[in-house]
């Protein structure tokens, strides 16, 4: 059994991986900062609040830990400063205590953003090229994963997941509405390419990676390895659920006002700032965000049995127990 500790545990990737790390045996310790939503925990026994300003209280968790597992980022924001906070400035905190103890591990979890896009369809990216993040998110990544690689004086893996999809997840629950009311935006008249990966997909990865000597000081993508289609995406979902859609493509150049339109209400009626905004649609307008999922499958033995459309079935029955369709 490892005792394992890691931040970010109420969001859709933390709880999903704090219920299968708890449910295979092992001590968690759920980090999460105070008045947090914690509906998806589904243990809740393992839940510790925690002030992440307050370093006396974080060593006091950290200390006895086997397994570091870094989640908690800031996915969207309006200000570098705000991404440097919490993606950048924290990661490095957490790094420094975990370098005063015999951390077995410390686990990032990072984004296919770090990456970039792939020149083409035919030259998916790989881990060992050079990083061309397009947003500022990435960007803050791309620093929180050069200071694990410099400064962490324990084995260390970065993960980059790709999009994931599943149980808890809002953002694809977007289009799975869409798909059911059979009428589906698609936000280019160009033929985008990408990979996904399922929740279940991307913790077996994680749970995989955990003391596995093979994953010791790399970069790892986590991706299931069939590319989609931008228009191919719906079509399948609207098979797993039984709905047949008709498609409204937007042109690219509408994006950019329709992103700033939804910033200025975000800050006129103080609502979470929108998934579509300004630095969001640079990646959009991408055509390849696809990546080579060799290594990973190599250094952790790991072959993925399921299609796509099977976890979308997954997915649209868990939205449907728990009403969100």
């Amino acid at each position: 059994m490892n005792r394992i500790v890691l931040t970010g545990a109420n969001g859709f990737v933390g709880s999903a991986l704090a219920k299968k790390l708890h449910d295979n045996g092992n001590d968690v310790i759920c980090l999460i900062r105070k008045n947090s939503n914690t509906n998806l925990i589904e243990h809740k026994s393992t839940i510790r609040q925690i002030d992440y300003s307050d370093i006396d209280s974080l060593e006091s968790v950290i200390r006895n830990a086997d397994i570091f597992i870094h989640i908690a980022a800031l996915t969207r924001a309006r200000k570098w400063d705000t991404f440097k906070k919490n993606n950048i400035d924290l990661t490095n905190k957490l790094l420094q205590i975990c370098n005063k103890h015999s951390i077995k591990q410390f686990i990032l979890l990072s984004s296919q953003a770090v990456a970039g896009p792939a020149m083409n369809e035919d030259h998916a990216k790989k881990e060992d090229d050079l990083p061309n993040p397009v947003t500022m998110y990435g960007k803050s990544k791309l620093v929180a994963e050069e200071l694990v690689q410099k400064n962490s004086k324990n084995p260390w893996t970065i993960i980059r997941p790709v999009s994931v999809y599943g149980a808890g997840d809002k953002d694809f629950l977007k289009l799975f509405k869409m798909v059911k009311n059979h009428i589906v935006f698609i936000n280019s008249f160009k033929t985008k390419s990408y990979n996904l990966i399922h929740i279940d997909e991307l913790t077996e990865i994680i749970e995989q990676i955990i003391l596995n000597k093979n994953a010791f000081n790399e970069i790892l993508f986590a991706a299931h390895p069939k590319v989609l289609k931008n228009i191919e995406l719906h079509k399948l979902i609207g098979k797993a659920i039984n709905s047949k859609t008709i498609t409204i493509r937007i042109p690219e150049f509408m994006l950019f006002p329709i992103a700033s339109f939804m910033e200025f209400l975000s800050f006129i009626f103080r609502r979470n700032f929108p998934i579509l905004n300004r630095d969001k649609v640079k990646e959009f307008k991408e055509d390849n965000w696809i990546v080579d999922t060799s290594k990973t499958s190599k250094k952790l033995e790991i072959e993925f049995e399921d299609e796509y459309i099977n976890n979308f079935n997954k997915t649209y029955e868990w939205y449907k127990n728990k009403g969100w369709l």
